[in-house]
């Protein structure tokens, strides 16, 4: 695919390895190791004999480059970081962060390349663990479940709150909002409203790899989604990567079951709602979506004046999706698009045809529909494989 950001800036590799190897004795110097344990007191010095009671005790202490270790229990209470310090958890620590807005908070520029490994997250009215307005960060190992309690509310506040006819989704149980070149990797997100969210409402969402996830039952709202909020990234015919998008992406080698089964929700989501939108060249690979609510892959533009360009679906296995597709009657299918059966891909666009999006390499079995496209060039069936109890490989209107 001809790369459409070449405009985008970066620094160049030379010049961060030359940066690294320059820092490498000044950070080995004078990193440190704090501890934290249930016992210890925030009197105390963080150290391995004299540990902390609280992680926000310690990481408040912490400095650049810093490794907080969290020994085995359940911590009450939210954790922001808003430096570039390794948060280990040792033994499945819980954050239980009842009645709070969020569980972990990784916040602004002074964050890049913060670590959140090993924790299980719990609780929260929103997200579980919310990363925004940062780069390179690594949210790895983590059991986050149990999330966006604020939904239920009779009056739901901030991102719980809906937006016109679009209800709100406490920004699920792990989300990247305004984030580049993060790793989110080998965690567990079950048993939220949903399961890890991608969006750009303060500027542009590329580079991230969202891999070797496990995203279970968040019955509410998808598995893994990539939303463009942010309406400045589409403008004049073309892509805005400077100013918003969620573009550039990878979503690789992951696992979706069971999300959606209570409402609009896929196993992999892509979609845009306002005009000046874009969620494009998004690579999705390998990923596993059985039993979600639309499809296994779904991919929404609502409105002109949008991007949801270029998005290469390839060797995903979707099976036993679009079992709820939002019909008051709870029947199956995509209400949005039309779709009136079970569906392994859903590729709806309700006003401009798509360009560059390639599906190719995917198994599709036990669907109604194994892919189900709208203002899509016209493909063939001989690029993906459908096994058993597929009633129509392709539809295309």
């Amino acid at each position: 695919m001809v790369n459409r950001l070449a405009g985008r800036a970066r620094l160049s590799v030379g010049l961060i390895a030359i940066a690294s190897l320059a820092m490498v004795g000044v950070t080995s110097a004078s990193a440190k190791t704090l501890y934290v344990k249930p016992g210890g007191h925030n009197t105390a010095a963080c150290a391995i004999l004299k540990p902390c009671k609280t992680i926000s005790f310690a990481v408040a202490r912490a400095h650049k480059g810093d490794t907080v270790r969290v020994a085995k229990g359940t911590y009450k209470g939210s954790v922001t970081i808003t430096k570039d310090v390794k948060l280990v958890g040792v033994n499945r620590p819980v954050i239980d962060a009842s009645h709070l807005i969020n569980g972990v908070l990784i916040s602004g520029s002074k964050a890049a390349g913060a670590r959140v490994d090993g924790f299980v997250v719990e609780n929260a009215l929103q997200e579980g663990i919310l990363a925004t307005r940062t780069s390179s960060v690594t949210i790895a190992a983590n059991l986050v479940r149990f999330n966006d309690k604020g939904a239920p509310a009779s009056h739901p506040k901030r991102e719980c709150a809906p937006a016109g006819a679009i209800p709100g989704d406490c920004g699920e149980g792990l989300h990247l909002m305004t984030v580049t070149d993060a790793r989110v990797t080998g965690n567990t997100v079950a048993d939220n409203l949903g399961g890890i969210l991608i969006t750009d409402e303060f500027g542009p969402t590329d580079g991230n790899l969202v891999s070797h996830n496990r995203v279970l039952n968040n019955v509410g709202d998808c598995g893994i989604t990539l939303a463009g909020h942010n309406p400045g990234a589409f403008s004049a015919g073309k892509p805005e990567p400077g100013t918003a998008g969620v573009y550039e992406n990878k979503i690789i080698d992951n696992v979706a079951d069971g999300n959606g089964t209570k409402g609009l929700g896929g196993g992999i989501l892509l979609a845009a709602g306002e005009p000046g939108a874009g969620v494009y060249g998004n690579l999705i690979q390998g990923n596993v979506a059985n039993g979600n609510g639309l499809g296994g892959l779904t991919l929404h533009s609502h409105a002109p004046g949008q991007d949801l360009n270029d998005n290469q679906i390839i060797d995903n296995s979707f099976s036993h999706d679009g079992l709820h597709g939002g019909y008051p009657n709870g029947g199956p299918g995509d209400v949005q698009a039309g779709v009136t059966h079970t569906a392994g891909i859903i590729i709806f666009s309700a006003v401009t045809k798509l360009a560059g999006t390639v599906v190719r390499g995917n198994r599709l079995s036990d669907e109604y529909y194994g892919i189900w496209t709208e203002d899509l060039p016209t493909m063939s069936t001989a690029a993906n494989t459908f096994a058993k109890n597929v009633t129509t490989k392709l539809f295309q209107q």
